[in-house]
């Protein structure tokens, strides 16, 4: 399935299929050293794909090597373009022998620029993907992570031929959804010229011409969309718009909405939300974090039958596929960078500290045209306690809002101590436009005796969240319970309630969806989580907490088989507005 923004003009190779494969087992040196010469392809995988869930190599952490040969005719010198949808978790890169780029962005969408260095119509591409966790390597994403750090090429790849003038992409922003009054921002790429001379089309009909001044790579102009639909999320309509000049052609879709905080409400098109919702990951025992339109439908659909209307996307930049599909069908989402439980000492690190960047970067640049994606996150349960997380958590905010200084700012926090005084610990939270929490009172922490049940501590929870939502860094500001749920065994059922039957966690959930929704602080809550997803598999204590190796706190197994749960947050889902 072709992601959107689409190229229709330009010579495109899309390259999923059975690719050659060789693996090199985990003594092997870094990465960084590995060069493609003398390796020797003897096996084969399928891209997308992971090499860590087949039979051969379950679990185990090593470089795997894809190599493929193309058909695509280029001169020596041709400018080109290699698209990877996202890869993990490090990878290098060869195109005719050449080393052309190196990623240590796990699940980042990202292109490589490139001249072609021989002429002819078939050519060769080797990627090197390194799943071990080296901090030097891979210092973005930590053994510790509550996910599964697969390997392998995760979505689609593709190769293209750049003109000399290319048009990189275009942000749709809307001054008048009523009207349909858009501002357009074509953005250019290669030799840029001083004026943009091309033409416009909406939803495929007549082009109009255009003549613009460019500065600073962009030119920018306002208009109005014809036969303006409103995008909501009960009547999710698109727009698509077409640019074209002698070089270059790109198509882009957004929706005509309008999106604000109103004090302690988001408000859609003039309407105040409540987000009813669920964490999702990537995830499948089968295929990991490859996705496809089947699976991420079928997802959508169950996350839509049980009420649910919203998505927080955890915990790394997701595929855009999926993001145009909430478009179209009108799920709304919360999409975030990479980060989980970091501390202060990996902010003072100048290298983790530019990836951070340049993945929230990426991430909201990918992401911008999507009317379904409200809030843009980071950093999940990171150091926002501290004086080293302060300065990264505003430069990752700054970082999104450089693209659009509207778009929604949040991150889901678990600092939710008080000092001595009273103040809040966290000291980021006057950083965000929304306010998020993560607990799991009488589950994760907490006191809890042998006599108590843990479902009646949430309320009690929920109460003093509130009140630290009143402090004056958050007052006024939408607040969202952003996590909060248990495990339970598909399949295990107890009638004393025992922890980890589904019984245990239908109650469990039950009471904190009466519970937040019940204080008028919270506007949304996502539960944790959607499905049961893979975790670590053999690290103490923590491995105690993830039996078969899973996070079982899905509200469907990880086949998406519903649990007790998922029927009992469907009939409170649908009795809320």
């Amino acid at each position: 399935m072709n992601t959107y923004p689409l190229f229709p003009t330009r010579p495109s190779l899309c390259l999923d299929g059975v690719w050659d494969f060789a693996w090199l087992s985990d003594d092997q040196k870094p990465l960084a050293d590995i060069d493609a010469t003398g390796i020797v392809f003897n096996e084969h995988q399928a891209v997308p794909g992971v090499f860590d869930t087949d039979v051969k190599r379950y679990g185990k952490r090593g470089v795997g090597f894809y190599r493929k040969q193309l058909a695509f005719a280029c001169a020596a010198g041709q400018p080109l373009r290699l698209r990877i949808g996202g890869l993990g978790l490090a990878a290098k890169f060869w195109f005719d022998g050449q080393l052309i780029a190196s990623s240590e962005l796990a699940y980042s969408s990202f292109n490589i620029d490139f001249n072609a260095s021989l002429a002819g119509s078939t050519h060769e591409l080797i990627i090197a993907v390194d799943n071990r966790f080296k901090p030097q390597a891979t210092p973005i994403f930590a053994p510790f992570f509550d996910f599964y750090g697969y390997g392998g090429i995760y979505r689609s790849v593709e190769l293209q031929a750049l003109p000399a003038a290319f048009i990189e992409r275009a942000q749709v922003t809307t001054l008048d959804a009523t009207a349909g009054k858009i501002r357009l921002s074509i953005e250019l790429g290669g030799a840029v010229p001083a004026t943009f001379n091309g033409t416009v089309a909406f939803d495929g009909s007549a082009a109009q011409g255009l003549s613009l001044p460019v500065q600073d790579g962009r030119a920018v102009t306002d208009l109005l969309v014809p036969n303006a639909r409103l995008w909501s999320p009960d009547s999710p309509n698109l727009h698509t718009v077409t640019i074209s000049n002698d070089t270059d052609c790109i198509t882009e879709r957004f929706g005509l909405r309008t999106l604000v905080t109103n004090g302690e409400r988001i408000v859609l098109n003039g309407k105040p939300l409540t987000l009813k919702g669920a964490n999702r990951h990537e995830s499948h025992p089968e295929f990991g974090p490859v996705q496809n339109p089947h699976l991420i439908m079928g997802d959508l659909l169950l996350l839509k039958n049980m009420g649910a209307n919203f998505v927080r996307c955890v915990h790394y930049p997701q595929d855009q596929m999926f993001f145009d599909i909430c478009d179209e069908v009108g799920m709304l989402a919360w999409q975030e960078s990479m980060g989980w439980n970091n501390t202060e000492p990996s902010t003072k690190d100048p290298h983790f500290f530019a990836l951070q960047v340049e993945q929230t970067r990426l991430m909201v640049n990918n992401g911008m045209n999507h009317p379904s994606i409200i809030l843009w996150g980071f950093l999940n349960e990171c150091c926002s306690e501290t004086a080293g997380g302060r300065v990264l958590y505003q430069t990752l905010a700054d970082t999104i809002r450089q693209r659009d200084p509207k778009f929604l700012v949040t991150y889901a926090c678990n600092r939710t101590h008080a000092n001595p005084d009273g103040t809040p610990a966290d000291i980021c939270f006057d950083l965000c436009d929304v306010v998020a929490f993560n607990t799991y009172p009488g589950w994760i922490g907490g006191k809890c005796t042998w006599l108590d049940e843990s479902a009646s501590l949430i309320a009690p929870e929920i109460i003093r969240i509130a009140a630290l939502a009143q402090q004056p860094a958050l007052k006024g500001k939408p607040a969202i319970m952003s996590e909060m749920g248990c495990c339970a065994l598909y399949g295990f059922h107890d009638m004393a309630n025992a922890q980890w039957a589904e019984e245990y966690q239908a109650d469990y959930v039950s009471e904190v969806c009466r519970q937040v929704f019940g204080n008028g602080r919270f506007m949304g809550l996502a539960i944790w989580q959607f499905c049961d997803t893979r975790s670590y598999v053999n690290a103490a204590p923590g491995v105690r907490s993830k039996p078969r190796g899973f996070n079982c706190a899905g509200l469907v197994d990880e086949y998406r088989r519903p649990k007790l749960s998922y029927w009992a947050i469907q009939k409170l889902y649908r009795d809320l507005p």
